[in-house]
């Protein structure tokens, strides 16, 4: 059995990559865990060798169709290919949060010998704590409001600025189950990344407040990755 794990990619996505391969002799199995996605293939009893599919051929095949949606082939987390890739590169990061409260920062404390790669972060949910701790002028608050591209990436970089890290990511959103408008719904979040190269990217996630959270986390760390890859 060979595990590929997969992340910002959709369990329907995954499917139609999938039937489009046409990896006869391969079971397959998807597990969704949130914004990640666990896919395991195992070659069917008796069928690889009858229609002669080599497995690691099947699996050369998935990590090309996913490309750069797959972050790990084992069991490796999403955070410890991110902090491996930091301290590959001798970077740093910092982070800002709002509606992700801190799990940010928790996840990449989870990885240890972190604080060879992980500064710290802010938990930056208040209008005023923005202003005051990031560096979010008053002026783009009152304007786009504090879920917005342009307050998520003031966050980014002035949390890098204050820190003097190499990467600044932040994350700011509507996590419910109130607060939600028709123009920024329940699920509305912007994860902004700051560094070398600079990135801010809008979801929408379904669920409950629990999941809203745990997946704006899952995304904060898989752009931050995108960001850490070769271009």
């Amino acid at each position: 059995m060979r595990l590929v794990r997969l992340a910002g990619v959709s369990p329907a996505q995954t499917f139609r990559t999938l039937e489009a391969l046409e990896l006869a002799g391969v079971s397959l199995d998807l597990r969704p865990r949130g914004y990640l996605l666990d896919l395991s293939l195992r070659a069917t009893a008796g069928s690889a060798a009858a229609r002669g599919t080599d497995p690691e051929r099947a699996l050369e095949a998935v990590i090309t169709a996913f490309g750069d949606h797959v972050f790990a082939v084992g069991r490796r987390t999403l955070v410890a290919v991110v902090t491996e890739l930091l301290r590959r590169h001798d970077t740093t990061v910092s982070t800002a949060e709002s509606c992700t409260g801190g799990r940010l920062a928790t996840a990449l404390t989870s990885v240890p010998g972190a604080s060879d790669v992980f500064w710290g972060g802010v938990v930056a949910y208040d209008d005023a704590a923005k202003r005051e701790l990031v560096a979010v002028s008053a002026r783009t608050l009152a304007e786009h409001g504090a879920v917005s591209e342009a307050v998520a990436g003031e966050m980014a970089r002035g949390v890098r600025r204050r820190s003097g890290t190499t990467w600044g990511v932040a994350v700011t959103g509507i996590a419910g189950p109130g607060g939600g408008t028709p123009e920024k719904p329940v699920g509305t979040v912007w994860v902004a990344v700051s560094g070398p190269r600079a990135v801010t990217v809008r979801f929408r996630f379904g669920g409950d407040r629990h999941e809203v959270r745990r997946r704006s986390a899952q995304a904060a760390l898989d752009t931050l990755r995108r960001c850490c890859l070769p271009a």
